[in-house]
């Protein structure tokens, strides 16, 4: 039933089916978007939302305040929210402006600036991966010297993938270079970072906190090209032991303290190395992949759900805690893995769709380059063309459903150029044990 007297929540940056979400919530909910114009696409039932504003992808802060002010005006607002990992120096800006709670504006920074990120990590004794704000080939030498070869050179305020290299001698600078600041071009910042490469299992961790609280409420194995290190595929639960996931998980907890995060879902990433799990990166957002969605498929526990109380003020945590302290032996596992053609140029035809979706296990097949779109290799999350998720009694069994959908989808392109073939890194999973 309707609420009689209907709280407004303004929404920064879109957020997929979030605002959805908050409205089956609290019935009644007033909601109002602020964005950028290549969010619009991605809203879902845009037609439900009281008023949606558009502004340009390089709009300063004070114009983002100034339209919130002017919605503010004209319907007062009760509660602000980002449900994305962008725009949110506009999001604590118009917390303050309106004079409503936000995650602190530092928080925020130091989540987005990954050279700010690892200097307090170190500080607070949580993960000491060296790390360095470059800006040319003749700094990223001197770090080398210090840190030793491999590196990691990447945006300072990436997201995606976008622009991240890996650099293995001196004759790899250069190029490596070239490639972050082609990434950092397309940032909130043009700087870049260089770091000391981690060897070892990748996993992500879906986490809630409330009131500085955190449960874990799942750990994600993933499977990354070696390359760029875009992600082409994840499988969760992961396949780890119990004292790998406790460690893990006190590393995730250790961190999110370190970092001053009390409140909201994040998507944690780290390696798993020899003697140590070491932070990658976190997000103050739930995990994308459509994780989420396949974490509520195989355990009942929505993340997604969670979020959209929490925006309201609501409690989410004791909820997931109570699933999380409930589950016993997996029954079934979900995966997913990325079509990624080698082809670069523009789609002219996508097949397979329904051949994939009637595949044994599979839940979902999305294309995400379709007719009309360009193709141009593994370059980034945003470059990916495809995807199946699928579901299985063992974590191999899911990902091989989901890689077998994958390979279903065919695109025909106009080529201008093939990157290299796309190697197939699904054959098995690394199991960690002990």
């Amino acid at each position: 039933m309707p609420d009689p007297n209907p709280r407004h929540l303004l929404i920064i940056s879109g957020g997929r089916d979030l605002p959805e979400r908050a409205r089956a919530v609290e019935p009644g909910l007033r909601t109002s978007v602020i964005c950028r114009q290549d969010v619009v696409p991605r809203l879902v039932h845009p037609e439900k939302i009281q008023r949606l504003i558009v502004l340009r992808a390089d709009a300063p802060v004070a114009e983002w305040v100034a339209a919130a002010e002017f919605v503010h005006r004209t319907d007062p607002v009760d509660l602000i929210t980002n449900y994305t990992e962008k725009d949110t120096e506009k999001t604590a800006a118009i917390g303050q402006a309106l004079g409503l709670p936000t995650p602190a504006a530092d928080t925020y920074e130091l989540v987005a600036d990954k050279l700010r990120m690892r200097q307090r990590l170190a500080e607070r004794g949580v993960d000491g991966t060296p790390a360095r704000v470059v800006r040319n080939a003749e700094e990223i030498r001197a770090f080398a010297e210090e840190a030793g070869y491999p590196l990691i050179c990447k945006p300072l305020r990436g997201v995606g993938s976008e622009g991240v290299a890996r650099i293995d001698a001196p004759s790899d600078i250069d190029r490596a270079l070239a490639w972050a600041a082609e990434g950092a071009a397309e940032m909130d910042s043009p700087e870049i970072l260089v770091e000391q490469f981690l060897t070892g299992a990748e996993f992500s961790v879906e986490s809630i906190s409330e009131g500085g609280r955190h449960v874990v409420a799942c750990i994600t194995q993933k499977i990354s090209e070696r390359e760029h290190f875009v992600e082409v595929g994840h499988v969760l639960p992961a396949p780890v032991g119990a004292e790998v996931a406790k460690r893990i998980e006190a590393t995730v907890t250790a961190a999110l303290d370190a970092l001053e995060i009390t409140s909201g879902v994040t998507h944690t990433e780290v390696i798993v190395t020899a003697g140590s799990v070491h932070i990658i990166e976190t997000h103050l957002r739930p995990a994308g992949d459509e994780i989420p969605y396949m974490l509520a498929r195989v355990s009942g526990i929505d993340l997604i759900d969670a979020v959209a109380r929490q925006s309201l003020g609501l409690p989410a945590l004791a909820e997931i805690e109570k699933k999380v302290d409930a589950r016993t032996d997996t029954a079934q596992y979900a995966a997913i893995w990325y079509a990624c053609p080698d082809a670069v140029g523009d789609v002219l035809a996508v097949d397979g769709v329904d051949e994939a979706r009637s595949m044994p296990g599979v839940c979902e097949v999305g294309v995400l380059r379709g007719v009309g779109k360009k193709l141009r290799g593994v370059t980034g999350s945003f470059a990916r063309a495809g995807h199946a998720w699928a579901v299985g009694a063992t974590p191999q069994e899911a990902l091989d459903r989901a890689r077998d959908a994958a390979k279903c989808l065919t695109f025909t392109v106009a080529a201008t150029g093939m990157p290299g073939a796309f190697e197939d890194l699904s054959a098995e999973l690394g199991y960690l044990l002990e």
